[in-house]
């Protein structure tokens, strides 16, 4: 199966500009003799909504489990060139590996949390965001990850 949620990354683009205009906006004020005075009025919102970004996670989620491989990537297309490290998560693993997984739904932020299982014999867990899914998209993320578990189940029981 594969998931893609592309479908609000162009809305992000443009409220990115909007915040970064918002930002350049003040400073000019500040700097022009006679204006408001020295107040910022646009800035703190900006920096709040930019930091709702921030905390809700990266924005584009691709899920594919078609074959042997679990590929899965968390990335902010609109960021992605600033820092690789910082706005793309990838991973790929043989879907055998998959030990279990979980969903934690916060206000405002939902992330997936993998339990893979090491070569040492340990478990190692990614989390990846997942906020920007719809509904439906997560119940498809879910039943695939369970079928994916409950297949390793059957297998190795």
């Amino acid at each position: 199966m594969r998931l893609n949620s592309e479908s609000g990354v162009k809305y992000l683009k443009l409220f990115y500009l909007l915040c970064f205009f918002a930002l350049v906006f003040d400073l000019v004020i500040l700097n022009v003799d006679g204006s408001f005075g020295k107040l910022t009025k646009i800035s703190p919102a900006a920096l709040l909504l930019l930091g709702g970004i921030w905390y809700r996670g990266l924005a584009n989620f691709v899920y594919d489990s078609d074959g042997e491989v679990l590929n899965i990537t968390a990335r902010d297309p609109n960021l992605s060139w600033i820092s690789r490290r910082l706005f793309v998560q990838h991973m790929e693993f043989p879907k055998r590996k998959l030990a279990g997984y979980r969903i934690s739904k916060l206000p405002f932020r939902r992330t997936l949390t993998l339990e893979i299982d090491s070569r040492n014999g340990t478990l190692k867990k990614e989390k990846f965001s997942i906020s920007y899914l719809k509904r439906q998209e997560l119940r498809d993320l879910e039943r695939s990850l369970e079928r994916v578990v409950s297949g390793k189940k059957n297998v190795n029981g």
